[in-house]
């Protein structure tokens, strides 16, 4: 059997910094082809469990403008996305009061009973995965993807604001 090998074990990394960032990106890519792997019993993506778990929980009904910012998912594969949620029956769109180019999304009788089936399994998948790690390490991890998502977003705004 051949042996699966860690990001830094196939790379010699003299940077740390280097290696530090690509532990999380490689990390990313194994956990997102887990999420394909565990949702592909209950759903075409890992996205669509995040667009319904996202729809659950909403304080207010989102718009699908909304929708797409919180998910961080682009205008475009936002509206293909709910198309297809919605010929599947997951979700539907409805009519905004005082403007017809707007439709808020709400999850159908159908998605929800599938989320039903599949939220319990995700959360114990979750903390399985998440249990080598104490909670105060847990605490840590939080705290410095929060400080590793606000560095790109500023690098993202001050690239943006260097083309304009």
């Amino acid at each position: 059997m051949e042996k699966k090998h860690c990001h830094n074990e196939l790379v010699s990394f003299e940077d740390r910094d280097h290696e530090a960032l690509m532990g999380v990106w490689w990390t990313g890519i194994l956990l997102k082809k887990r999420a394909k792997h565990f949702f592909s019993n209950f759903l075409s993506s890992e996205v669509q469990f995040n667009i319904m778990m996202v729809l659950k929980y909403a304080e207010k009904p989102l718009t699908q403008s909304e929708l797409g910012e919180q998910l961080l998912v682009d205008k475009s594969n936002i509206t293909g996305l709910l198309d297809r949620m919605e010929k599947s029956g997951l979700i539907r769109r409805l009519s905004v009061p005082d403007d017809r180019r707007c439709y808020h999304i709400e999850l159908t009788a159908a998605g929800r009973e599938i989320l039903e089936k599949v939220e319990k399994p995700y959360h114990e998948h979750v903390r399985k995965l998440m249990s080598v790690f104490s909670p105060d390490e847990i605490n840590d991890i939080n705290r410095y993807m929060s400080r590793l998502e606000k560095a790109v977003t500023a690098e993202e705004s001050t690239a943006f604001n260097d083309r304009s």
